[in-house]
């Protein structure tokens, strides 16, 4: 099996499925910010599953993130995750969506997908789960 775990290389497999976890609380830095420091930890073995409305992270947009109301107040330093998918691409990390979850997005979601990131079938993440050493939910 090619994708086989070896002793050498310890291969994680971190999943996101919650667009937006936390960035109301924390304003500077999404859950992504980690990644590319998981990755260097694990000499080089992280690979990111996009999942569920998470997958939106992937699509490029020609609009600027919004800023975000609630209730009285302006939020307009919420972090931008489609910068922070392309700086894990940049560190090297493989970033997967599975096709239904990107097919959810609308029929041009796959037209708009940030250079790199890689589309699996159906279940496909799931039938690799095997191979990594670690599965991790951020």
């Amino acid at each position: 099996m090619p994708d086989e775990v070896t002793p050498e290389r310890a291969r994680w497999l971190l999943i996101m499925e919650k667009a937006y976890r936390g960035s109301v609380e924390t304003q500077f830095a999404d859950a992504l910010y980690v990644v590319p420091d998981l990755h260097r930890q694990s000499g080089g073995g992280c690979d990111l599953a996009l999942r569920g409305p998470a997958v939106g992270y992937a699509l490029r947009t020609d609009r600027p993130q919004p800023p975000l109301r609630l209730g009285g107040r302006t939020l307009d330093t919420l972090p931008d995750p489609r910068a922070s998918v392309t700086k894990v691409l940049d560190a090297g990390v493989t970033v997967l969506v599975e096709r239904p979850d990107l097919a959810a997005l609308g029929r041009t979601a796959a037209d708009r997908l940030l250079p790199g990131v890689q589309v699996i079938e159906a279940h496909g993440l799931a039938a690799r789960w095997p191979s990594y050493e670690q599965v991790w939910f951020l």
